[in-house]
């Protein structure tokens, strides 16, 4: 990718300014904010340019959306109208169906990405979805994100929901709930680590992790993705599925039996010890 003007729509937040650092080689970059003022602030920092949003995507070869999931589709129909119809629109939230659907409207080239990291961590072995619905130009992002060593799956909207309606869906969720159940057993992360081996302090850390990030987040991946009610309600129901087995040792093992089926025993036991090792070591 050489001599692409990228207009990246939100380049003040954390994300948007990553992808403009990420992209700046050989590339024009133009950003816009919540404010011009923002914007400029940025932009002066970087060395690129910057205007209102309207403005800066009117003669980009490349556009991206990376602004908070809740206001994507509203900003898309704010923006689209200005967008050239041969310029390749992108967007970075982690729900697809509804923002690749708004774009179709105002581009040929249009693709859904999905970067499954922090803006903190380097591209190089990160898990990248992308879901290409018009045109060939999104390959330019995608030999983009080849080139620094991402893990790049491509499937369509749909099924990207579908999936992570289990992988962040469920799984945030769940967290949030082992958080409140710890909550009202009077206890607190740092009473737990008393009692805790480095598996369970690993599990502890996670739901930390989760809770020290921006609330606003993981409330929108929560309510934007209409797959996660049908997941949360499936949730509620397996607890009390597998609350009724307590006590019925030999359903229990064959219900026990019966889900390790469904996973990668063996991969995760080795991924684990290893992550356990290094833990151990970290409190000798």
């Amino acid at each position: 990718m050489i001599d692409e003007k990228i207009a990246i729509v939100g380049g003040t937040g954390k994300f948007g300014q990553h992808l403009g650092r990420e992209l700046e080689k050989d590339n024009e970059i133009v950003i816009s904010g919540k404010t011009v003022d923002q914007a400029s602030e940025i932009a002066e920092e970087y060395g690129w340019g910057y205007g209102e949003s309207k403005e800066i995507v009117k003669d980009a070869d490349i556009v991206i959306i990376a602004v908070p999931i809740a206001v994507t589709v509203d900003v898309i129909h704010e923006v689209g109208p200005h967008v050239p119809e041969d310029a390749l629109l992108c967007d970075i939230t982690s729900v697809k169906k509804k923002p690749v659907e708004a774009m179709k409207e105002y581009s040929d080239e249009v693709l859904g990405m999905h970067p499954m990291y922090a803006p903190s961590n380097p591209i190089k072995g990160q898990k990248i979805v992308l879901c290409p619905e018009k045109g060939k130009k999104w390959t330019l992002m995608e030999t983009f994100w080849m080139d620094n060593g991402a893990d790049i799956h491509v499937t369509e909207p749909e099924s990207h929901d579908k999936a992570m309606s289990l992988v962040q869906g469920l799984m945030h969720f769940s967290e949030l709930v082992v958080a409140e159940t710890i909550r009202k057993a009077d206890m607190t992360g740092s009473d737990m680590e008393e009692y805790s081996s480095p598996v369970y302090q690993l599990i502890t850390d996670l739901t930390a992790r989760m809770l020290n990030q921006k609330p606003g987040l993981y409330g929108s991946i929560q309510s934007e993705n209409p797959e996660n009610e049908n997941i949360r309600e499936s949730f509620i129901e397996s607890a009390e599925d597998i609350r009724e087995l307590i006590g019925d040792e030999e359903a229990f093992a064959e219900k026990f039996e019966e889900l390790g089926e469904e996973f990668d025993l063996e991969g995760a036991q080795n991924r684990t010890d290893m992550v356990i090792e290094f833990l151990s070591d970290e409190v000798r």
